[in-house]
């Protein structure tokens, strides 16, 4: 989880990066992304050292352990669509404190769902992003799991990112 104290070293992409860009991340995130040709993004480096992406002044994309991962804002505004894993309402409050996923609190699995790949954690009831993670399983696996953290909390609302794009 990067640590955002401010942004530095701030530029808007030229079209041609931002397309190379784009493709990269389709690659990491393994969905395709939802941005007319018109939109313009900014790169961002945060103060240790990762990168950032942003619209509009909003952080979309993240950069953590040399991956970079949509921002829960971006799951929200519908940029992108990535698998998702339903926990049931009794998590949701460990959730969005930035508990790892554990598997008895899954109520759902996405058939998308790949081993180290990134998911959406959602609540039951609304089906509202709580959390963007790593799976640590297929859905298949995933499924077939008792117990045990099935996926690594990366992005959680209320950390650090979260509060960014309240401001």
């Amino acid at each position: 989880m990067p640590k955002i104290e401010r942004i530095k070293k701030r530029h808007l992409l030229k079209k041609r990066e931002q397309k190379l860009e784009l493709e990269r991340l389709e690659n990491d995130v393994g969905s395709s992304i939802g941005l007319g040709s018109d939109v313009q993004l900014e790169s961002g480096i945060l103060d240790d050292g990762s990168r950032i992406l942003l619209l509009n002044g909003d952080i979309v994309f993240f950069e953590s352990e040399g991956r970079f991962f949509p921002t829960l804002n971006a799951l929200l505004t519908g940029i992108i669509h990535i698998p998702k894993v339903t926990v049931d309402m009794g998590a949701v409050k460990f959730v969005v404190n930035g508990a790892d996923i554990m598997r008895p609190g899954i109520t759902q699995v996405d058939d998308e769902v790949k081993a180290n790949g990134i998911v959406s954690v959602v609540d039951e009831r609304h089906g509202k992003p709580l959390a963007v993670g790593i799976s640590s399983f297929s859905a298949a696996d995933l499924r077939a799991a008792t117990s045990g953290k099935v996926v690594r909390s990366v992005h959680h609302i209320n950390d650090e990112l979260w509060d960014f794009s309240k401001q």
